[in-house]
């Protein structure tokens, strides 16, 4: 089996999820659960990629500390090669706080720190080498020199006729105006539709993007599923019938499922689905959780239309094998 070569830029910091039965009012206090994990959007679409068996490479920042230390290694681990992080002296490593509320919805507070210092003339050259795919985090929009790497690798990319996606996420109200001609796949939710094109109307606004250049739009519709548009047609896949634990990252593995699809040259309904098992099984456990197994993969496609076909699809691809 050849391994897809995907390249990353992006966020990479530590999620400090916190889960609270009920968020106290101002002056009020409450007993929480806690957990460390890997976030970061980029980092958590490259996880999710790692696990589909694609070689990985992230590009990020992250600070000469402990929690540095700690994502470098937990990266590491779950297969996604660490060459070309960098370590950024004088800020700390990025940390997201994530409130979790009973019903698995999430409000983040997000400390960035050496995020937003990713130097481009400090990224290899060889970074982009023979890579298939190159996926890139709107946060990286966010400003400093992460923007400026960002806004070189699409260049780059489009030199060297490398797909690229995007996810526009929090950054998708001022990324209104940006060129969608070099982008292979858009992969925004609804109210990133909204932003981007002014269409309350997914559909509408799916068809705008696509107008505008975008060659795959893969929308995410929370409890609606999923909307993947593209040359060969579009597909709505209902939602799986998960109970949300923590949605933090639900949405970057989607991501992962999407481009691997379009990466195999599947048609819009198996894209969808995939995106959509990742995008559920993600919920179950936050998308810096423990990743699924291969049975419960198989137990939540079980739910979804064409199951059989991507099951043998999964039997060979997926790289988790145990809790």
């Amino acid at each position: 089996m050849t391994r897809p070569v995907v390249a990353l830029l992006g966020d990479l910091n530590v999620d400090v999820t916190i889960r609270v039965a009920a968020v106290p009012p101002p002056g009020g206090e409450a007993h929480a659960e806690t957990a460390l994990t890997l976030g970061g959007s980029a980092a958590l679409t490259a996880r999710w990629l790692a696990a589909l068996g694609c070689e990985v490479r992230l590009a990020a920042a992250i600070g000469e500390d402990p929690f540095g230390d700690w994502v470098r290694s937990a990266l590491s681990q779950e297969g996604v090669l660490t060459s070309w992080l960098q370590r950024v002296q004088d800020k700390p490593t990025g940390l997201c706080f994530a409130l979790v509320h009973p019903d698995g919805e999430r409000a983040l507070l997000a400390a960035p720190g050496a995020c937003r210092r990713l130097s481009w003339d400090a990224i290899p050259p060889t970074w982009l080498d023979g890579v298939e795919w190159l996926h890139l985090s709107g946060y990286a929009w966010a400003g400093e020199k992460e923007r400026e790497a960002a806004e070189d690798a699409l260049q780059t990319a489009r030199q060297r006729s490398i797909p690229v996606s995007l996810d526009p996420g929090a950054m998708a109200v001022s990324l209104g105006d940006l060129d969608l001609a070099p982008f292979q796949l858009l992969l925004p939710n609804r109210r990133e539709i909204a932003e981007l094109t002014g269409h309350r109307d997914v559909r509408a606004g799916t068809a705008d993007l696509r107008c505008r250049g975008a060659r795959w739009v893969g929308a995410k519709l929370d409890s609606e599923g999923c909307l993947v548009a593209g040359p060969r047609g579009d597909a709505s896949v209902p939602a799986l019938q998960v109970k949300a634990v923590n949605t933090t990252g639900a949405g970057d593995a989607f991501n992962a499922g999407a481009i691997v699809g379009i990466l195999s040259g599947w048609e819009p309904e198996a894209i969808a689905v995939l995106a959509n098992l990742l995008g559920g099984a993600a919920a179950l456990a936050g998308g810096g959780g423990v990743l699924p197994s291969l049975p419960d993969l198989l137990s939540l496609l079980e739910q979804a239309p064409g199951a059989s076909t991507l099951g043998t699809w999964l039997r060979d691809r997926w790289t988790r094998r145990d809790r």
